[in-house]
C-alpha cells in the first residue's frame, strides 16, 4: 500500500488511473499497471496496438488485456463494463508479490 498511496493517493485513485487508462487502449492492446526500476515508482501505461510499447525499465505487475477476444462473446462492444468488472476479480496480493519481486530485481 505504502507504494499505492505515494504514487496514486490510495487504492481506489490507482483503480480509477488503472481502469481509464485500459479504457482508453486504442484499438487492440492492454492497460499496465508498471513498477519503473529506474525511479522505484509505479505507473499505469497504455499499450495501443501491443507493438508500439518499449518502455524501457518497466516492470509489468497488472496487465489487463482490452483486446476484443477477451471481452467480446460476454460484454459485445462495452469494453468499459469488462474492465469495471475486471477490479471484482483481480487478485491483489498477487500484484503485490510481484511488485516485490520486480523491485528485488533493480
Amino acid at each position: 500500500m505504502k507504494y499505492i498511496d505515494k504514487y496514486f493517493g490510495g487504492f481506489d485513485k490507482l483503480k480509477y488511473n488503472v481502469s481509464q487508462i485500459s479504457k482508453s487502449v486504442e484499438g487492440a492492446g492492454w492497460g499496465i499497471l508498471g513498477y519503473q526500476t529506474f525511479a522505484d515508482s509505479l505507473v499505469v501505461l497504455p499499450c495501443d496496438n501491443h507493438e508500439r510499447l518499449t518502455q524501457w525499465g518497466v516492470v509489468p505487475i497488472l496487465v489487463i488485456d482490452v483486446w476484443e477476444h477477451a471481452y467480446y462473446l460476454k460484454y459485445k462492444n462495452k469494453r468499459g463494463d469488462f474492465v469495471d468488472a475486471l477490479f471484482n476479480i483481480i487478485n491483489w496480493d498477487n500484484v503485490a508479490e510481484r511488485l516485490e519481486t520486480a523491485r528485488k530485481l533493480v
